[in-house]
């Protein structure tokens, strides 16, 4: 990357507020795409399909198995059974699958964060929560509308939790940590990377994993748009004649060892509060 100047800025401009969904001409998507409104219904009515016989098996075995003895006791049971069955199953599924769910494996398609990380408890509660509104309140209509009208074709619950659903290829699930380029170790360690903006952290990472299928001309071109936009975010910037390929790979790779890091010193925290809070105090309790 010789050439730090006005055309690789406008460019890294330009990929900042990319598209989620653009493929280039050879086929190959420079971001995970988003899905159609077809694969959402298609993958709503398969998960809700296995929901309501869940459901409707879970409701015969309670009927079957507890009789109550007023009509209070059954508004409760019926309404919390209904609760976990609405709320709780959907994010049970999305919690412990990552975003995903059989009809999202069906349809493969998986849900995201916007930056293209993997959706933690917050994002499934959430979007389980707003769930009530986007279909059962509204019969489907607050989900599709909020779909067909937004960019990224998210629904409600998309909005509030910060999530997208792309197309999720098998390429994409064997996705291996990026590493560090052996040319870049000295930079690497003197290196400051602030966080990556959403759309230019999905299409750096989405690069790097489908450059093996794209022609020579399409990754040297895109290559060295994406590197300039990333340059924004690095101090200092890597040697003149840097490799796009290799800085690319080493700005990902330091983002991943620092949010693992953040992650790892936050549950350390946590586990010392923990401790603190359950020891009991002066002593009590010790011989």
């Amino acid at each position: 990357m010789t050439d730090t100047g006005g055309r690789y800025r406008a460019a890294g401009a330009a990929v900042d507020t990319v598209r989620s969904d653009i493929v280039t001409g050879e086929g190959v998507g420079l971001v995970l795409p988003t899905v159609s409104f077809g694969s959402r219904v298609l993958s709503a009515a398969i998960d809700w399909t296995i929901y309501v016989l869940l459901g409707s098996a879970a409701w015969y075995v309670v009927e079957r198995t507890w009789q109550p003895s007023n009509a209070a006791q059954e508004m409760t049971w019926v309404t919390t059974l209904l609760l976990l069955w609405a709320v709780g199953l959907p994010f049970l599924v999305q919690y412990v699958t990552r975003g995903s769910s059989p009809g999202r494996l069906a349809t493969g398609t998986r849900t995201v964060r916007e930056d293209g990380g993997t959706i933690a408890m917050r994002h499934a509660a959430t979007r389980s929560v707003a769930g009530l509104f986007d279909g059962l309140f509204t019969l489907g209509a607050l989900g599709a509308v909020t779909i067909a009208v937004t960019r990224r074709g998210q629904r409600t619950g998309d909005l509030l939790a910060g999530t997208i659903v792309v197309r999720w290829s098998r390429a994409s699930r064997r996705s291996q940590p990026f590493t560090i380029d052996p040319a870049l170790a000295e930079w690497a360690r003197v290196a400051t990377v602030r966080p990556l903006p959403g759309p230019l952290a999905i299409a750096a990472r989405d690069y790097v994993r489908a450059r093996g299928t794209m022609t020579a001309e399409a990754r040297t071109g895109r290559a060295r748009d994406l590197a300039s936009a990333i340059e924004a975010c690095v101090a200092p910037p890597p040697p003149l004649g840097t490799d796009p390929d290799a800085f690319m790979t080493t700005v990902l790779a330091l983002r991943e060892r620092l949010d693992f890091q953040r992650e790892r010193a936050r549950m350390t925290d946590h586990a010392r509060t923990e401790g603190k809070l359950s020891a009991l105090p002066y002593g009590m309790g010790q011989d």
